[in-house]
């Protein structure tokens, strides 16, 4: 039989203080983690005054780059033929030519293309909202278009 009760009883006691604090500790971070992502939720959900749409998350939320973060840069990754173009940079440029396209406030930046292709997308959304008279292209070879 027992040959040590004290040692046995103190056992139980141990295993059972030990069960108590792990399974406060496990639901403590399984609560804590549900907190922190509908938070996370909260703030992709807010439209900020000016931000640029990258797309949506798992939850179907979309998701900005909030104004602040367009003065930092920005990296797109991909290989050759991958649609970092198509999927990235035309969206971003016509979002940032639409936004307050027709009055005052219009954003204006600087578009540096290196092969010469980029532009004709540009003077299509420039057309589309109304900001042809904006763009100024300047080529190689010293001809000027206003």
């Amino acid at each position: 039989m027992i040959k040590d009760p004290f040692l046995w009883n103190s056992t139980k006691i141990t295993f059972i203080i030990t069960s108590i604090f792990s399974t406060l500790i496990i639901f403590y971070f399984i609560f804590s983690k549900f907190k922190s992502k509908k938070q996370i939720n909260i703030k992709q959900e807010k439209v900020p005054n000016f931000g640029l749409l990258i797309g949506v998350d798992e939850s179907n939320n979309k998701v900005y780059i909030p104004e602040k973060g367009l003065y930092q840069n920005i990296l797109i990754t991909g290989t050759i033929g991958s649609g970092k173009t198509a999927s990235a940079l035309y969206p971003f440029t016509k979002q940032l030519i639409k936004y307050n396209s027709y009055n005052s406030d219009k954003l204006s930046f600087l578009i540096l293309d290196v092969k010469g292709n980029y532009y004709s997308k540009v003077l299509e959304f420039a057309k589309a909202f109304n900001r042809l008279n904006d763009v100024i292209v300047i080529e190689l070879c010293r001809k000027i278009y206003l």
